[in-house]
């Protein structure tokens, strides 16, 4: 399926944080729920079919209310399950019934908010103990991003806790992660209800800045721009104007060629998705930037694929099997050098094999149509063309440039659409028509340039400069 139909003056990080910290703080709870007694079960399956759980389920489903006696059995008992190293194998499986047993059939909305709160508060405990396993403190975030509402929705309560563990540098990346992929879960099911967004945009936005302006460091390089990235995605649902600190951290982060490629990406769709005349962006360089992002990213895929080829002919260079090369003892002294075809003239499907992958080539249709929407949404509406005003005609051209290139790497997912749209990105642009000045008229004369080849590429060569 085509990826197309699918699919922030003070430091940024120290401010990003602060404001984290002061909207959030209060929502932190962190008791060491489990440290209270030794459960009376090990093991999940044991848990339910006890008879304490029984009476539990009994008088919640009676519309009791969540007595001394049912907290007990929550706090000792069934929750401490997910810690515990007898449930480590199956603890996806008991994650998702503990939700289900405990949440489940409880008609009282206060019953129902003094467990779903209990649990939130308990499994909030557990993520952020440093002497519980990093398997259970992320299947506690998970859980607490699976909360529900009595409607089936997401349990909007549990925004607060998810959006201060996604801001939390303290703990691990992995436990981080688990909290921004439920900020995710709400994000995807509120984006369409304006009042339960204001309310998650005020405590996911200043999480998801906090997570942009951090610094990038060499040992968690790979789980940070994942972290970036679905930060990235849900900027622009929660913040629909970008302030002067979001577009520049925004900005920042697309003219970076140290980032990852797919952050900068969705960076720009972020940043053209929300700056507007107040976000003081320089548009016209962000432009030049992704002009640049694109025709690296194209460029990193053929040059793959030509490595790849090489090294191929190259090792059957030195086994003497390779066709295109001269066999050992044939015509021709010593070495004979790299193919200027990078062998594409023999061994079929052997060599189809190292061109460009389709899920490649799908993945560079989706860079480049996002970052045409960047510069100019085909709607028109957003974009950092709009900013531009009477300068603007580079920059939509470009992105036409972007979008066509894009959708014909989508139609046809080959090494050649790649190729071709790189090549229309490297080409000059064309300039404005001027008037041509009256000439002396001529006498014909025959040609004596010689005729064009009509085989000829009407694309320069993409490795020409």
């Amino acid at each position: 399926m085509s990826p197309l139909k699918n699919h922030l003056p003070l430091h940024p990080v120290r401010a990003g944080l602060a404001v984290v910290a002061l909207v959030l703080a209060p929502s932190v709870v962190v008791p060491p729920a489990w440290a209270q007694g030794e459960p009376a079960y090990i093991g999940w399956t044991k848990v339910e079919n006890a008879r304490e759980t029984r009476e539990y389920k009994d008088k919640i489903r009676d519309g009791a209310a969540l007595d001394a006696e049912s907290r007990r059995f929550l706090q000792q008992t069934a929750l401490p399950q997910l810690a515990l190293e007898e449930n480590l194998a199956t603890i996806e499986r008991t994650r998702r019934r503990m939700r289900e047993v405990l949440l489940t059939e409880i008609d009282d909305d206060k019953a129902f908010a003094d467990v779903s709160r209990l649990v939130a508060e308990f499994m909030t405990g557990l993520a952020r103990d440093e002497n519980a396993g990093v398997v259970a403190r992320v299947n506690a975030l998970l859980l607490i991003g699976e909360l529900r509402s009595k409607d089936g929705k997401p349990w909007p309560p549990a925004q607060p806790l998810l959006a201060a563990a996604a801001a939390d540098v303290k703990l691990p990346i992995a436990v981080r992660i688990a909290a921004v992929a439920g900020i995710g879960r709400h994000v995807d099911l509120y984006r369409a209800d304006e009042q339960a967004l204001a309310a998650l945009a005020k405590a996911a936005g200043p999480a998801t800045l906090a997570i942009l302006s951090e610094p990038v460091t060499s040992d968690r390089r790979t789980e940070q721009e994942w972290l970036a990235a679905r930060a990235l995605t849900i900027l622009p649902v929660v913040l629909r104007a970008a302030p002067k600190n979001v577009a520049a951290t925004l900005a920042g982060i697309v003219e970076d060629p140290a980032r990852a490629t797919d952050v900068r990406v969705r960076a720009a769709a972020a940043l053209g998705a929300t700056a507007n005349a107040k976000s003081e962006v320089n548009a016209a360089k962000v432009v030049e930037a992704i002009r640049g992002l694109a025709i690296s990213a194209l460029e990193a895929d053929v040059m793959a694929a030509d490595r790849r080829r090489f090294e191929q002919q190259y090792r059957g260079l030195v086994s003497g099997q390779q066709p295109g090369f001269p066999q050992p003892g044939g015509p021709g002294p010593g070495f004979p050098g790299p193919p200027t075809d990078f062998g594409m003239q023999a061994g079929g499907a052997a060599m189809d094999q190292l061109a460009i992958p389709e899920q490649v080539c799908r993945r560079d249709a989706w860079r480049l149509v996002a970052l045409a929407d960047a510069i100019a949404a085909s709607n028109g509406t957003t974009g950092l063309a709009t900013l531009l005003g009477n300068a603007a005609g580079p920059a939509t051209q470009l992105a036409a440039a972007l979008r066509d290139g894009g959708m014909a790497i989508d139609q046809t997912p080959d090494e050649a659409s790649v190729t071709a749209a790189l090549a229309m990105l490297k080409a000059p642009a064309t300039p404005a028509p001027t008037k041509p000045a009256a000439a002396a008229p001529q006498t014909e004369q025959p040609a004596t340039e010689p005729a064009a080849d009509p085989n000829a590429s009407p694309f320069d060569s993409p490795f020409g400069q």
